[in-house]
């Protein structure tokens, strides 16, 4: 008798609208007819930019369905979930970024990745200096205005996204939390519920429809609110 242990994977995680899957490989690699008819109409707005919420909307798919898709992808190790992208986001480095200094054919795959062109790729130095300058209290605009990606090749869009993938920087999420108590009411109904501690800047932007800098106003108004950064 011949016995084969089939390793089974974990239950993915839930998927909620302010994550952003990506593509592990090139999607156009995948055949379409492996999918199911919403996951083809899902797909084509999975672009490591989109989150769950403007997928749904772009594709016209209902929401639920959208999470079902991806949930669906992840299990099978086909995307990846990284965080929302915005120019106000700070990240800090990870100690995986020795990895670049260490693994010649990992540089390559890097700069091949990050690069603006193909023609024309970054050099290490300026993407493991841009790298090593992601820090507590430094956002990604910050760093465009001291080093200028567009002027070194650096298409800094790919970077944080290579970053992320290959855990070389983590994101440092901004969490609102509520110390008071107060009668004033706020311009967003609800808004302040969700000032527990647990939910992200993303998360509740997400839920409520509204932008970061709308949701950082309404916090700088109010002095109840603490913003914990982690």
């Amino acid at each position: 008798m011949h016995l084969k242990v089939i390793k089974v994977a974990g239950d993915p995680p839930l998927i909620e609208d302010h994550h952003v899957p990506i593509f592990l490989m090139d999607q156009f690699s995948y055949n379409d007819q492996q999918w199911d008819l919403t996951t083809q109409q899902v797909i084509p707005f999975i672009n490591g930019f989109n989150h769950v919420a403007k997928i749904a909307a772009e594709a016209n798919v209902e929401n639920n369905l959208v999470k079902a898709c991806i949930q669906n992808l992840l299990y099978y190790g086909t995307v990846k979930l990284i965080p929302i992208f915005q120019y106000s986001n700070i990240y800090a480095g990870t100690p995986e970024l020795k990895n670049l200094t260490e693994k010649k054919a990992f540089q390559k795959e890097c700069l091949e990745y990050v690069s603006k062109t193909s023609e024309t790729l970054a050099s290490f130095r300026d993407v493991f200096v841009f790298y090593c300058n992601m820090t507590h209290g430094t956002t990604l605009r910050d760093l465009c205005a001291r080093f200028n990606p567009h002027f070194i090749h650096i298409d800094e869009r790919k970077l944080v996204q290579f970053g992320l993938l290959h855990k070389l920087i983590r994101r440092i999420h901004k969490f609102p939390v509520c110390v008071g108590s107060s009668a004033r009411s706020s311009p967003l109904p609800f808004l302040h519920q969700t000032f527990n501690g647990q939910s992200s800047y993303d998360e509740i932007c997400c839920k409520m429809g509204i932008s970061s800098r709308q949701l950082a106003e309404q916090i700088e108004d109010d002095p109840r609110i603490l913003v914990i950064r982690k």
